[in-house]
């Protein structure tokens, strides 16, 4: 038999993984809506979603920290010891109330996510449709999983409080659904990241900026591995041996996986907070020298002028153009937007001879907006 160091204690840990990855989850969602807000003007559904999931995953912090102040992160036997079995029976209680904001916190964003790969891409009712659906089944998921937790004993205050009298399923019920809660969330941060990545793969730009705009969208996969390593340690969700000590792994990696996958929404329309903070910072170079974050458009090369005009209301990136290399013309027509593709005939006149040329036009507007 193995014995056990009583002095044992995790909770400085809990604390700074809970407010550490939390700060630069809030961090990132305030760069966030700035962008949105001040520089492209915009605010949207996936901005909502992303608040909402900000504010869960504060709340889910909070009660982690204060079962820490109760004692969880150190050994059951040390804390009843000290404190008695009613400070291990409101500790418990305090892990179960903030499990819900837990798990909410890390299924809404995905929804976001989805949000904004529709806009991005071309319009498809029925990718747009299974997008949504799938985003909207793992809440739905989320939701049967946290029933289940609450509903898996009776009286429901059996759960924490273990010698009341009452019944309780078997843990087993709970521990399957939550892998299989677990691989589906995996599964859509997986599609989330694969998809957009696809559709840009396919796109005809410079290979630079191609591979800026899949990694930008290919944060989901992130927290598709932190939630597959999350999920190594659910069986210790139900854990009776040690409740207070042995669940703590299972707890850190909640906490990374709610705020990674908040990150990983907002970080695709951060560039514009970005792209303006490298015109600024590059500022004092030559007069007269254009200033171009390095992605800020995507296109296949110069066009060769001609007699016709492309314009669209979805603000297309075109800084890259010749003619429009004037600082407010390239303040106001950046912006993530949805991506297609137009055909176009023009006159060109090479050495003096007219001639038809038929050219197709490869959509050069991906990243950010500064308006």
């Amino acid at each position: 038999m193995s014995t056990v160091d009583l002095t044992d204690s995790r909770q400085t840990e809990v604390l700074v993984v809970a407010w550490v990855m939390t700060g630069i989850a809030l961090l990132t969602v305030c760069v966030k809506l700035f962008a949105r807000v001040k520089i492209v003007q915009v605010v949207g559904w996936d901005d909502f979603f992303i608040v909402l999931s900000m504010i869960l995953s504060i709340i889910a912090s909070a009660f982690v920290h204060y079962g820490v102040t109760l004692g969880f992160g150190r050994r059951t036997a040390v804390v009843a010891a000290e404190y008695g079995m009613e400070r291990l029976f409101k500790t418990g209680k305090f892990q179960m109330l903030g499990y819900p904001f837990n798990i909410a916190a890390f299924s809404f964003p995905n929804i976001a996510i989805a949000i904004l790969v529709c806009q991005l891409l071309h319009p498809d009712p029925r990718r747009n449709l299974f997008l949504y659906g799938m985003t909207i089944l793992q809440v739905v998921f989320a939701i049967i999983t946290i029933i289940l937790a609450f509903a898996q004993c009776q009286p429901t205050r059996k759960l924490w409080e273990k010698t009341i009298p009452g019944t309780c399923w078997n843990p087993n019920i709970l521990n399957y659904f939550s892998y299989w809660f677990c691989a589906y969330t995996t599964l859509t941060d997986f599609v989330l990241a694969v998809i957009p990545i696809t559709a840009f793969w396919k796109l005809q730009m410079p290979r630079g900026t191609k591979i800026g705009l899949c990694v930008l969208m290919s944060a989901t996969l992130l927290s598709a591995i932190v939630t597959v390593v999350k999920g190594t340690y659910l069986h210790l969700f139900t854990d009776t041996e040690d409740p207070m000590y042995n669940p703590v792994p299972l707890v850190l990696w909640g906490l990374v996986e709610q705020n990674i996958v908040i990150m990983a929404a907002c970080v695709p329309t951060m560039r514009p907070f970005f792209n303006r903070a490298w015109k600024r910072g590059t500022s004092s170079n030559k007069s007269g020298s254009a200033t171009r974050d390095p992605f800020a458009s995507a296109s296949m090369g110069r066009s060769r002028t001609g007699h016709g005009k492309v314009s669209s209301k979805t603000d297309l990136a075109m800084d890259d153009l010749e003619g429009h290399d004037d600082a407010a013309s390239r303040e106001s027509q950046q912006g993530i937007v949805r991506t297609f593709e137009v055909s176009m005939d023009w006159k060109e006149h090479p050495d003096g001879e007219a001639g038809n040329a038929r050219h197709n036009v490869v959509p050069r507007a991906i990243l950010e907006s500064e308006r």
